[in-house]
């Protein structure tokens, strides 16, 4: 299981300012409850505590139809309740129904943390050089890395959500998607599943081999320099340089 609970956190003291929006559907209420119980937010908003230095706190909204996204406007991460049923819906048809739940969880936590990347980027006017969604899946991935119980384990079933939707997604991409600020859902797959070997390739041996065999050496070798760099990048950035042993 990736996602496990930290202490209590005191939400009020806290860096983040949680909010449920109205339940519209038994579909919604279902995802409000599991959200609940997962602990999911108790343990963003400990990370958020502990790592992120953000000048006022951050509102994370559940509910509405918009996201998942960071408003810089409002200093507010929103995330719709119908994003945690696509995911579900992702894992019912590729996965056991013993394991939809904490895939989808996985995913939310991956997704918490990346639209909370935005909001550190912005609030603390970070120069990123390059897409910053790229630059902030990489650190929702090195926080999970790092500071999950099982981490390699959820952000693999991040990136599988990822994959999952690359498969639904058609053949041939419109120019729009050329042209947007979000690398294709297989780069962002494969990006993912890189830093996760390179945090420990002896542990994750087998994990990069729906590459090509002509190709496989080499990356490997990439993904362990790129995990070191955006790891030490990273930590440059978050609250007290705090590391993940």
């Amino acid at each position: 299981m990736g996602v496990a609970l930290f202490a209590p956190v005191a939400l009020a003291a806290s860096s983040v300012e949680l909010k449920y929006e109205k339940r519209a559907d038994s579909n919604e209420q279902q995802v409000y409850e599991l959200i609940k119980e997962s602990g999911v937010n108790e343990q963003f908003i400990q990370l958020s505590d502990e790592l992120f230095p953000f000048e006022e706190p951050m509102k994370l909204v559940y509910g509405g139809s918009e996201g998942p996204l960071y408003d810089p406007s409002n200093h507010t991460v929103y995330i719709p309740y119908a994003f945690v049923l696509e995911a579900q819906h992702y894992f019912s048809k590729h996965r056991p129904k013993s394991e939809v739940d904490q895939g989808a969880i996985d995913t939310l936590m991956h997704t918490l943390l990346h639209e909370a990347g935005h909001a550190l980027v912005s609030d603390n006017g970070i120069p990123i050089l390059g897409k910053e969604e790229d630059a902030v899946d990489n650190l929702a991935t090195i926080i999970m890395l790092q500071y999950l119980d099982n981490g390699a384990e959820a952000a693999i079933n991040a990136a599988d959500m990822f994959s999952y939707e690359s498969e639904e997604g058609g053949e041939y991409y419109d120019f729009g998607e050329y042209a947007g600020v979000h690398s294709f859902d297989m780069q962002r797959y494969f990006a993912t599943l890189c830093l996760v070997y390179g945090s420990d390739p002896e542990g994750n041996k087998g994990l990069l081999d729906e590459i090509e065999e002509d190709y496989l050496p080499e990356q490997k070798e990439t993904c362990e320099e790129t995990y070191l760099q955006l790891d030490y990048n990273w930590h440059e950035y978050l609250k007290g340089d705090a590391k993940g042993d």
